[in-house]
């Protein structure tokens, strides 16, 4: 038959059977030998590379008659043999890979092959050509073929063919302990299992994996066999063959990855949902951060990847491993090049890295690397012997992370919750670990209950939750403490240098410190026009960050444990001030403890009595902090995000934070919600210090929060309301203060049903306050200072000068000479003081915090307004604001205004008619009020009315008797017919009243357009018998009878 006969004749033959080359006989698929011949439906053994090794194959082909006797001989049929490999991933259908390459053959290299075998499962196949140059010329001409005109699916031919197996011992059944198999044990079980005395060659794939070993074989019927019987046992343990599989590795995975997620990934990444361990092998080594992956059958396709995505990380894959040295410890300014350079390296250093006390070498040769993991040590010379191990994580922890197996699973349940156990130790390894955030934070979201009644309780000491929980926020402080002592730290894979302030400033205040001494006001006018007040709901170190880029030199608000530094920062407890230390360097300024680790502790100082700074003589007197007393720290470096993102390190660290620490009262007294007189006294004293401390180092804006609201027990209703006191006392000190509260498990309480942020802010969010006009009121303040009872004059800025009063403005002794001088008591209202008039009368926070005196019933008119005593117990009017200008002499503005002395030359005076300015600002140049006021019967005496005011215009020269126009207005009664030039003149001239006393009419403009001019009464009205005797009625008043009477 020719040869194309025998392609029609073989594309006919149905996919499930095969054809025997020798005789022709059609066989089912699942045969691998001839039913009739017993000839192999391929050559079963393949060469094998070195070329003595190749084994002898039976006849590939068939004779060209179906009885010849003769077939070819192993080395005739290995001449025209051609492997080929490869093999296409997306076409699992032998024949039709098989049909497809024919056609290949024929179209690009005009060849016609004798037969083609795929073999799917192991990605080869054969090629029996008819001739031995066209194998030379398929293997070194062609090299390869794609099945496709666009250069897809590519397929290698090659003379010989190794063909590599995996062995793998079961890691759940492998013990560490328990000694494994050699190559050899592993090669002699393989012959046995094949039934074949052929040795195949067998090592162990890598020390990193030594349950894995790779299996080289040149027997194709071997393979078959082994199919079969894929699961055995030897030396007691149980293995699997993964044959021809595809190995490969994975490198520096993250530490928290584990074998299923790794396999999910991989089958993600070729689009396979569901992968058997038969056809998908993973396997992690934790301590190097390396994985082993075999990959057969179904997941071949990942052969064709180069890597994988995980977390949003590409991981190349790599056929071998890297060979990594740890070598330790190296000493201090050691010449590293002396181990580099080193005769047992062989000069197959490829890289280096120094990571403290540890050196990494990377080399180019395995053997060298497993020589000197077996040896174990390198002598440098006479002196020094170093450790030598495979680099993994145990042996550089700066190349670690904290994770589950390195930390939080295995060592951190050790330990109790105190960073003071590991501050000793400070080379210990946790100082040296590289942080994950995601990790962290995954550890920490287990440790927090979602239903409101478990969150009031998950502080509870003997909670498991809550142990965690401490142990790690102290992971996170001492991951910060070996930032600090390193100086730097890796963002984003970004290295970040710490630059810590050299510099930092710690400046104790206690009752004798005294921020400034002052004869006069320094200052008439504040910085600011006003001062704008906002409530977030944000972090406040984001807050101050966002203050500070926007060129503000803020002031952050440490809501402080008065008597231990740093609050239970060491134990992992979880407020403010805790927060704060885990994301910075405070610790260097607050906590002396930790001098001795640190290699620049903050410079301290104590504010004295003469507003000096001098050296702390006592670093440990800072604690506990006096009862107002409070610390400064300037040149903190914040370097950490917030809690709930994990801790994540900042791409920028943020320099030259200034923090006030401050201490509320815990578990104050308190009385129907509000806290009792003592405590509200000093809660607002605490706060008046925090802003004049502020002020004093001249910081534009505040950083605040709800300071004592949580676990401290403080009601915020009432707490800011102080704070808006405080405020209002400094408009206009401060551009902007804002206020950051974030509502945590401590929200809730009966205290604080709605938690802190809301009463904050629906009480200021938004407010904008601007100061009261320029204060030079006796005894009121203005920002932080006190004007004496001159009101010129002001008193020192002290932190506390004296205890303050617990009655504070509703003391009923603060005139009391002993008493007040035991005692500070609070300044005046300045709304009273400044308008006259307080109109915060109905703010229990404001009556209590400011004085106000009982209104003085003589107001301006009062005659002991300048006596010392009536002046402390009575409120009295402030000056008229149009001071020497004011020409209104009405009784009622008089009392209601306090007034410059009158002039005794009134407006004749002639230094007031010139206009000098000194002599019109000192007194008031008044005509005064005629004492009759619209009863003067001297209207027409024009030097009476000359010298005297009047509260009527000018009187008409005619009334009473011969102003026509006013008779014709007063005998109209309805005011309609009257024209208009008479009531014109009505309206500019005052007229006589007619019923003079008795007058009924009530019309404000009759009363001011009007004279009444009141007569004495008849002593006889009602039975006078003198009515008609003109002159008598033009001397008394009678009822009933007008007083001017027309003729």
């Amino acid at each position: 038959m020719s040869g194309s006969g025998k392609d029609i004749h073989r594309q006919k033959q149905e996919k499930s059977q095969w054809e025997c080359l020798t005789c022709t006989y059609q066989n089912d698929d699942s045969r691998t030998r001839c039913e009739m011949c017993q000839q192999p439906q391929f050559s079963s053994d393949i060469p094998f590379t070195p070329a003595s090794d190749v084994s002898h194959s039976p006849p590939l082909s068939r004779s060209s008659t179906p009885h010849a006797s003769k077939p070819y001989t192993s080395h005739q049929e290995s001449e025209r043999t051609v492997y080929f490999q490869n093999l296409p991933t997306n076409i699992r259908d032998g024949a039709e890979l098989e049909n497809r390459l024919r056609r290949r053959l024929q179209t690009v290299c005009s060849l016609e092959p004798v037969n083609i075998k795929c073999y799917m499962s192991f990605d080869i196949g054969i090629i029996l050509v008819a001739k031995g140059q066209d194998k030379e010329h398929l293997v070194q001409n062609v090299g390869s073929i794609t099945l496709h005109t666009d250069g897809r699916d590519k397929i290698l031919f090659v003379a010989t063919l190794e063909l590599v197996s995996y062995i793998v011992l079961e890691v759940k059944q492998y013990k560490s302990d328990d000694p494994l198999p050699t190559g050899k044990e592993v090669s002699r079980r393989w012959s046995e299992l094949c039934k074949d005395e052929r040795v195949c060659r067998c090592d162990q794939l890598n020390i990193q994996f030594p349950n894995i070993y790779r299996v080289t074989s040149g027997s194709l019927d071997q393979l078959l066999n082994i199919r079969q019987k894929p699961d055995f046992a030897i030396s007691g343990q149980f293995a699997h063959v993964y044959i021809c599989a595809d190995c490969s590795f994975l490198e520096d995975l993250p530490r928290a990855l584990s074998e299923d997620q790794l396999r999910h990934d991989i089958g993600a990444s070729i689009k396979k949902s569901s992968l058997t361990v038969s056809s998908l092998y993973v396997q992690l080594n934790k301590q190097t951060g390396n994985a082993c992956i075999l990959a057969t059958d179904t997941a071949r396709s990942w052969s064709g990847e180069s890597h994988l995505m995980i977390g949003g990380k590409s991981y190349s894959k790599k056929e071998n491993l890297s060979c990594r040295l740890s070598i330790y410890p190296i000493p201090p300014s050691f010449f590293i090049q002396k181990i580099i350079n080193h005769p047992a390296f062989a000069g197959k250093v490829t890289n280096h890295k120094q990571n403290g006390e540890n050196l990494i070498l990377e080399l180019g040769d395995r053997h060298v690397f497993e020589e000197r993991i077996k040896v174990g040590m390198l002598r440098v010379d006479d002196t020094l012997c170093l450790h030598v191990n495979i680099y993994n994580a145990s042996s550089n922890p700066e190349g670690s992370e904290i994770d589950t197996d390195t930390w939080y699973e295995t060592e951190m349940p050790k330990y109790k919750a105190d960073i003071m156990q590991f501050v000793v130790k400070p080379k210990h390894e946790i100082f040296r670990y590289k942080w994950n955030s995601q990790i962290w934070l995954e550890q920490f979201k287990r440790t927090i209950p979602h239903d409101h009644e478990n969150r009031n309780v998950r502080d509870r000491k003997e909670t498991d939750t809550n142990k965690t929980r401490h142990q790690l926020r102290v992971t996170v402080m001492l991951n910060t403490i070996g930032v600090i002592l390193k100086g730097s730290y890796k963002a984003d894979d970004q290295h970040v240098n710490l630059n810590l302030d050299s510099q930092m400033k710690t400046i104790v205040y206690d009752h004798q410190s005294k921020l400034e001494q002052c004869e006069k006001m320094p200052t008439s006018v504040p910085p600011y026009s006003s001062t704008r007040v906002e409530v977030v709901n944000e972090d406040c170190l984001l807050v101050y960050e966002h203050l500070a880029k926007n060129g503000q030199r803020p002031l952050l608000l440490n809501m402080a444990n008065a008597t231990s530094p740093g609050g239970g920062y060491r134990k992992g407890d979880g407020a403010q001030e805790e927060n704060l230390f885990r994301r910075s360097d405070y610790c260097r300024s607050l906590d002396v403890g930790l001098d001795g680790v640190h290699k620049q502790p903050s410079t301290r100082y104590h504010c004295s009595s003469n507003c000096k700074l001098d050296r702390l003589s006592d670093d440990g007197s800072m604690y506990p902090m006096n009862e107002f007393g409070a610390i400064y720290t300037s040149g903190i470096t914040v370097f950490r995000q917030p809690e709930d993102t994990g801790y994540t390190f900042m791409k920028k660290p943020l320099e030259n934070v200034c923090s006030l620490a401050m201490a509320a009262y815990r578990d104050p007294k308190l009385d129907r919600n509000m806290l009792a007189g003592k405590y509200a006294v000093g809660m607002r004293k605490k706060i008046e210090n925090i802003f004049a401390i502020a002020y004093h180092h001249r910081h534009q804006s505040l950083v605040l929060s709800a300071i004592g609201c949580g676990a401290f027990k403080n009601p915020p209703e009432h707490v800011v309301q102080l704070f808006r006191s405080v405020i209002e006392q400094y408009a206009g000190f401060f551009k902007l203060i804002i206020f950051a509260i974030i509502d945590d498990h401590n929200s809730g309480s009966h205290l604080n049903p709605e938690g802190n942020f809301k009463p904050f802010k629906e009480a200021l969010d938004g407010s904008t306050l601007e100061p009261l006009s320029t204060m030079n009121k006796p005894n009121t303040m203005f920002g932080p200072y006190l004007l004496l009872s001159d009101g010129s004059s002001v008193g020192d800025v002290c932190i506390c000068d004296l205890p303050p009063c617990q009655f504070g403005a509703k003391c009923n002794e603060m005139h009391d000479s002993k008493h007040s001088r035991e005692y500070s008591h609070p300044p005046l209202c300045p709304y009273a003081s400044v308008t006259g008039k307080c109109r915060k009368t109905k703010d229990v926070v404001h009556v209590t915090s400011f004085i106000h005196r009982q209104l003085c019933r003589c107001g301006g008119q009062c005659s002991q307004i300048d006596d010392g005593k009536h002046s402390q117990e009575f409120e009295h009017p402030i000056y008229c604001p149009d001071g020497g200008k004011c020409q209104n002499m009405k009784e009622k503005h008089l009392i209601e205004f306090r007034h410059l002395p009158l002039c005794g030359k009134a407006q004749k005076c002639i230094e007031y008619q010139k206009h000098i300015e000194p002599h019109c600002n000192a007194y008031r140049h008044c005509t005064p009020q005629c004492p009759y006021g619209n009863q003067c019967a001297n209207f027409h005496d024009k030097q009476h009315m000359d010298e005297f005011a009047h509260p009527f215009p000018t009187p008409c020269p005619f009334t009473p008797f011969q102003c026509k126009f006013h008779d014709e207005f007063t005998d109209d009664t309805d005011n309609r017919t009257c024209s208009s030039s008479v009531e014109q003149h009505c309206l500019a001239y005052a007229h006589v009243c007619r019923a003079g006393r008795n007058c009924e009419n009530k019309n404000s403009l009759h009363l001011k357009k009007s004279i009444h001019i009141a007569r004495h009464l008849c002593p006889k009205d009602g039975k006078c018998k003198q009515l008609t005797d003109e002159n008598h009625l033009n001397s008394f008043t009678h009822s009933n009878v007008d007083d001017v009477r027309l003729p």
